[in-house]
């Protein structure tokens, strides 16, 4: 299959969303898009180039019981057929578009790149949409969303201060709330990050001086828990980094010095806005203890008591779900907290031991990449599967405080730029291209047959 389509394909995550909100204002935008992903993938297994065997034994394991428990629970609760196929989609989506990624990036050398040329774009148009949001004002029909005004943006506020500055606010973006915004952003930046700083590939000034838009996107957007993990993916990275490079460090250099000297010239300019900016993003130490409880350890209690086994049914809280008759979780189950969890919503679909096994499932995947990363230190695929690991880490952390796992946008797409995970590397090399040449041999302790 031509390499333009499957990047196509790859990037529909996000275009999918700007049709929905610019174009066609219907969730049959999903569907349609859905249905590329699916025929796609059909053809490439037709053409035995869909990697199945990379996948880790153990994911298949834990999701195939998944899927026979969810399908019992779907019989035995009579729910509509609709709510089984909202929850597989949520699900088991992002892995189909994993393994169209996975033929991507192993069918060229320069794919990976691409990919980044692509990410780097998406945050450009993001950003400067954000910007000029912002610069309009919230009631600006720029901000509308299907013609209804400041719809899915958010205050720029602090629980303890209310709003900090008067007329600022949160921006949507290309995205009809501002949380997917939040949440995209992260996962574009964070790839990018990675890919800058381990593919030992010659870069120019600039692509490094843009990781200072990349950081002001991420203040723009609002979405503390962004920020958070980005900081957190960094630490992870630059420990990961020292331990592979030793003294060689000069990759590091350059965003360090420049993200604090943009930030300082950034306060002399503004020193009110950059405040307000700095009040916002640190009240999230204060936030964090208090949605952690409210969202997984007071409802917690309730899942254990009532929902350990057995749940509503796959689906029953997921967004997408109300026209099969589907509901908000905090809404249907009585519990102390409010539950915006993803562990919660999908405990109550199916019980706590159930959405463990999927939870141990995506943490294998989790595992491969590292594994992959460590074999094939300095590369493109390497960079990937690194970028994965903490990606979906910080998502599972962060899936504690809010539903992150039941937005398929970011899922899917995050997945989409991770098909490196699933493509192995030569333990000795000299050049990419060597490594690229041991697709089929083994990594780590995982065997992925070519």
């Amino acid at each position: 299959m031509k390499s333009w389509w499957l990047l196509f394909i790859l990037n529909l995550p996000l275009l999918q969303e700007v049709t929905r909100k610019y174009l066609v204002h219907s969730d049959l935008v999903f569907f349609g898009a859905d249905l590329l992903v699916l025929g796609t993938a059909l053809m490439i297994g037709l053409q035995r180039k869909l990697n199945l065997k990379a996948v880790p034994l153990l994911f298949w394991m834990l999701s195939g019981l998944f899927i026979v428990l969810t399908a019992l629970t779907h019989v035995v609760n009579g729910n509509h057929i609709g709510l089984y196929g909202i929850g597989l989609r949520a699900t088991f989506l992002p892995l189909i578009y994993l393994l169209i990624s996975a033929r991507y990036v192993s069918a060229g050398e320069t794919n990976s790149e691409r990919l980044l040329l692509c990410v780097t774009c998406w945050i450009l148009i993001i950003g400067t949409m954000a910007l000029l949001q912002v610069a309009l004002g919230k009631s600006h029909p720029i901000n509308s969303v299907w013609g209804t005004t400041a719809l899915g943006v958010g205050d720029f506020a602090t629980k303890e201060k209310a709003v900090l500055i008067p007329g600022m606010f949160r921006p949507a973006s290309i995205f009809t709330h501002t949380g997917k915004f939040g949440q995209v952003i992260f996962t574009l930046v964070l790839f990018r990050w990675c890919y800058l700083l381990f593919s030992q590939v010659k870069r120019s000034t600039l692509s490094y001086s843009l990781m200072l838009f990349d950081l002001v996107v991420i203040f723009v957007s609002g979405q503390r828990a962004a920020l958070m993990f980005l900081v957190l993916a960094m630490i992870i990275v630059a420990l990961v980094y020292m331990r592979q490079h030793g003294a060689k460090v000069r990759n590091l250099l350059i965003p360090v010095a420049i993200i604090p000297a943009g930030l300082l010239g950034a306060w002399i300019a503004k020193p009110a806005l950059v405040t307000a900016v700095y009040e916002r993003f640190a009240s999230v130490i204060n936030a964090v203890p208090t949605r952690l409880e409210g969202n997984l350890w007071l409802p917690i209690k309730t899942m254990l008591d009532s929902y350990l086994f057995t749940g509503e049914g796959l689906g029953y809280f997921t967004f997408g779900s109300r026209i099969f008759g589907g509901v908000q979780v905090f809404d249907a189950i009585k519990m102390q907290g409010l539950g915006e969890s993803s562990l919660i919503r999908l405990s109550g679909e199916v019980g706590l031991v159930t959405a463990s096994m999927l939870v141990l499932a995506y943490l294998a995947l989790a595992i491969r990449g590292m594994c992959v990363s460590i074999a094939g230190k300095g590369i493109g695929v390497a960079s990937g599967a690194l970028y994965f690991s903490i990606w979906l880490i910080c998502l599972m952390i962060w899936s504690n405080t809010a539903d992150v796992f039941a937005n398929s946008i970011v899922t899917s797409l995050g997945f989409a730029l991770s098909g490196a995970v699933l493509t192995a590397v030569a333990r000795k090399k000299s050049t990419p291209a060597m490594a690229y040449e041991g697709i089929g041999r083994t990594v780590g302790a995982v065997s992925v047959p070519g």
